[in-house]
C-alpha cells in the first residue's frame, strides 16, 4: 500500500512542459521540479488579485535558471543569463509575475510564478529569414515616417522588433491568465516604443498548447522553419509567429501617450519637435532634388 502512495506522490512531482518534443512513443519528457517556488507554494491557495508584475532582479538569478531547466529542453548557457540580468546595453528586457508570500514573523517573500524574456532585434535580413518576406507589406503599412527621417536613405534603417526568447508559467499557476498578461505587457511595451514595429517568436512545431496560445492572443503563424532547434543531438522544426503593429494602432498609442503628457511637454512637441521634423524633411527633399539635377546635368 505504501509503495502505491509513493508512486502517486512521485507522479505529482513530475512536471510536463509542451516545449519538450515528442519522442518515438509520442510522449514528452517529464521533469522533476528543481525550482524553489514549488516547495514554497505547497499548501498555499493563491489569490490572483495579489499577483503583480515587474522586471526580474538579481535575487532571482538562480531561480530563473532552475525554471528554465523545467520549462525548456534547450540548454541555456551562463552567458545567456548574464546578458538577461545585465540587459547587455539595453538589448534585453524582462517581466516577471510575482506573488507576495507570507513567511511569518512579518516577512514577505516575492516568489516568481512566471516570466517573459525579450530581446531587441533589428528588422533586417535575419528577421525576414525567420518570419518570412510576406510580412514586408505589413511593415511598410506600419512604418511611421515622422519617426524616422533617415528612412529616405535606407530601408528599415533603425527599426526593431521584440523577439520573445522565453515565456513560461509554473504548473501550479496555469489557467490564471498569467501567460496572457506577460505577453500583453510586451505587446503594449512595443507599441508604445518608437521604432518598434512588432513582436515575433518561435515555437517548436508540436507545442500544440503554445501554438494555440499565441494564435488566441492575436499573433499570426507566418513561416515553418525546418531543423530550427537542436535538442539532444536531434533536429526539430519550428513555427514562427509575428504581430506587426498597424499604423492606426501606433497612432492610437501615441495619442494616448500625448494625452498623458504634462502641458509643457505638449507645447514642446507642438512648437519645436513637429516644426523641426517638417523643416528637416523639406531640407532633405530640396537637397536631394538639387543633387539629382546636378547629376543629370553632369551626365
Amino acid at each position: 500500500m505504501s509503495s502505491e502512495i509513493n508512486k502517486e506522490e512521485e507522479k505529482e512531482l513530475l512536471l510536463l512542459s509542451e516545449s519538450f518534443p515528442l519522442d518515438e512513443k509520442n510522449e514528452r519528457k517529464k521533469m522533476k521540479p528543481v525550482a524553489e517556488v514549488h516547495t514554497l507554494l505547497k499548501g498555499v491557495t493563491i489569490d490572483k488579485e495579489k499577483i503583480f508584475y515587474k522586471a526580474i532582479g538579481l535575487d532571482d538569478y538562480e531561480e530563473v535558471k532552475k525554471l528554465h531547466k523545467e520549462w525548456f529542453p534547450v540548454p541555456y548557457n551562463e552567458e545567456f543569463y548574464e546578458n538577461i540580468f545585465k540587459k547587455n546595453n539595453g538589448q534585453y528586457d524582462t517581466v516577471g509575475a510575482y506573488y507576495p508570500l507570507d513567511m511569518g514573523e512579518g516577512k514577505i517573500k516575492n516568489v516568481l510564478l512566471g516570466l517573459i524574456i525579450i530581446q531587441w532585434r533589428y528588422v533586417n535580413k535575419y528577421f525576414f529569414d525567420i518570419v518570412g518576406k510576406e510580412v514586408s507589406e505589413e511593415i511598410n503599412r506600419s512604418i511611421d515616417y515622422e519617426e524616422e527621417i533617415s528612412f529616405l536613405f535606407t530601408k528599415y534603417p533603425a527599426y526593431f522588433c521584440l523577439y520573445v526568447m522565453t515565456l513560461g508559467v509554473i504548473d501550479e499557476c496555469r489557467k490564471m491568465n498569467i501567460g496572457t498578461k506577460l505577453l500583453k505587457s510586451v505587446l503594449n511595451y512595443g507599441i508604445n516604443t518608437p521604432y518598434c514595429l512588432g513582436v515575433y517568436l518561435n515555437v517548436i512545431e508540436n507545442n500544440f498548447s503554445g501554438i494555440k496560445f499565441y494564435e488566441k492572443n492575436g499573433m499570426t503563424k507566418t513561416k515553418h522553419l525546418k531543423d530550427f532547434y537542436e535538442i539532444d543531438g536531434k533536429k526539430y522544426n519550428s513555427e514562427s509567429f509575428v504581430m506587426i503593429y498597424s499604423r492606426e494602432q501606433k497612432n492610437k498609442a501615441r495619442s494616448y501617450r500625448f494625452s498623458q503628457m504634462k502641458w509643457y511637454r505638449k507645447l514642446y512637441k507642438i512648437l519645436i519637435l513637429k516644426p523641426f521634423y517638417f523643416l528637416v524633411k523639406i531640407f532633405l527633399m530640396i537637397f536631394l532634388c538639387r543633387w539629382f539635377s546636378k547629376k543629370v546635368k553632369a551626365d
